[in-house]
């Protein structure tokens, strides 16, 4: 699953929804994320690795990784989850004392696992709470999903690819041309080409990708109008959006999700 977020002093909570079981392959987070289904089941998927997260149950999502994640909803229901979004400096605290050394395709339903990971999203939901204790909630999740065997993998370092699709992310209404890209990357528009290229990929590719990345996000996080969200990844068009989309994900944007999604939601009495 799932999508990517600036720099912030606390983590946001998420609740991702989806109506139909859909496969989203290639899918690449650019932040950590500790995920909590809720209603269903997730399969995420990396080369030889992979993991189901069945309903109630826990895992993570390492950053920088092209993943296929599967979201299957239960029959007759939707696919419901919440994602604690991590920031690197919480974990880069925790990987100094060998603290996420865990296997990152792994899950847990520990009773005590998951009441952190409540307590964790209550102080993320509360904007009452200090950072500080913020922080410190989370950091128990990361603790006992460690002791579960669960760890996040070794940081990797962004590459090329990674820093473009970071900067289109963060702005993917924008009229982006290579040569903007590149003066924003810090080098010409040839050695932005050639850059691209060792990496296997195009300017229009990362473009479209991180577009369509970030509205499938949207779509499963939020109730916007899909019309709303293609103006927000730069397409006029609805239509043409809708197209993009299904070609790079095999589904149409309404089919991810239906008219009485809330009142499911309500129902399985997520947080």
């Amino acid at each position: 699953m799932t999508t990517e977020y600036p720099a912030m002093t606390m983590s946001p909570l998420l609740l991702v929804r989806q109506s139909r079981r859909a496969v989203f392959r290639a899918l690449t987070a650019d932040r950590t994320a500790i995920m909590f289904v809720r209603s269903g089941t997730k399969r995420i998927r990396a080369g030889g690795n992979g993991v189901d997260l069945k309903t109630g149950s826990l895992g993570v999502i390492s950053p920088r990784v092209p993943l296929t994640i599967e979201n299957r909803p239960p029959p007759g229901g939707i696919y419901a989850a919440n994602a604690l979004v991590v920031d690197d400096r919480i974990l880069d605290g925790l990987r100094r004392d060998d603290l996420l050394d865990g296997d990152p395709f792994r899950a847990t339903a520990h009773d005590r696992t998951v009441e952190a990971f409540e307590r964790a999203s209550a102080c993320v939901e509360d904007p009452l709470t200090p950072v500080r204790l913020r922080e410190h909630a989370l950091r128990e999740v990361i603790l006992w999903l460690y002791e579960d065997g669960i760890g996040f993998g070794p940081r990797l370092a962004p590459s090329f690819v990674d820093r473009l699709r970071g900067l289109i992310s963060a702005e993917p209404d924008a009229a982006w041309r290579a040569i903007d890209a590149a003066r924003a990357l810090g080098v010409s528009e040839a050695t932005f080409r050639r850059r691209l290229a060792a990496e296997g990929t195009t300017f229009g590719d990362v473009l479209m990708d991180a577009r369509m990345t970030f509205a499938l996000g949207m779509i499963q996080t939020t109730d916007l109008p899909i019309n709303r969200i293609a103006l927000d990844v730069g397409y006029a068009s609805p239509s043409r959006f809708a197209v993009r989309f299904r070609e790079r994900f095999g589904i149409s944007p309404s089919h991810v999700r239906q008219a009485d999604v809330n009142e499911r939601i309500d129902r399985i009495g997520t947080a």
